[in-house]
């Protein structure tokens, strides 16, 4: 077991933030994870552990370092590559269940083909209402613009 931080915890500790780095690369974007910033969802509720809505920079250390007592079955201290997949799957699982429940909008536990699209129906109407916005501006030929507004007087 580990017992403090030695010289090689500031590697594993880094090694672990570039992980979690490129985790939320690869799946926080997808469906519907919107500004988030690095930890989104799931990702931000599991390392926010006060549960106020802002994860701390210790609260993820902290996390990060229970992640590594947890998953680091031989008691090294380290990470082997073997340990770090069972971590690597138990996330990445974690944040696909978090997108699972977002899409199954009913909650009946299987997503419909209406569900699997809602988030391009909504894409959809943001466009339209940007480009419905885009049409009102001043000065455009719609809405009032300059001329309009000379010949009030």
């Amino acid at each position: 077991m580990m017992q403090g931080s030695g010289p090689g915890m500031k590697g594993d500790m880094s090694g672990m933030m570039q992980m979690m780095k490129k985790m939320h690369r690869m799946h926080g974007g997808m469906m519907g994870d919107k500004g988030h910033g690095m930890m989104g969802g799931a990702m931000m509720q599991m390392f926010d552990a006060d549960g106020d809505g802002t994860m701390t920079p210790e609260e993820l250390r902290t996390g990060l370092q229970a992640k590594l007592t947890e998953y680091d079955s031989d008691g090294d201290g380290a990470l082997s590559i073997e340990e770090f997949e069972a971590l690597h799957s138990a996330m990445v699982r974690e944040i696909m269940v978090d997108r699972f429940q977002h899409l199954d909008a009913d909650g009946d536990g299987s997503i419909t083909a209406e569900e699997m699209t809602a988030p391009a129906d909504k894409m959809e109407r943001m466009q339209k209402m940007r480009d419905g916005m885009r049409q009102m501006q001043p000065g455009d030929g719609a809405g009032m613009g300059d001329s309009e507004m000379m010949n009030d007087d």
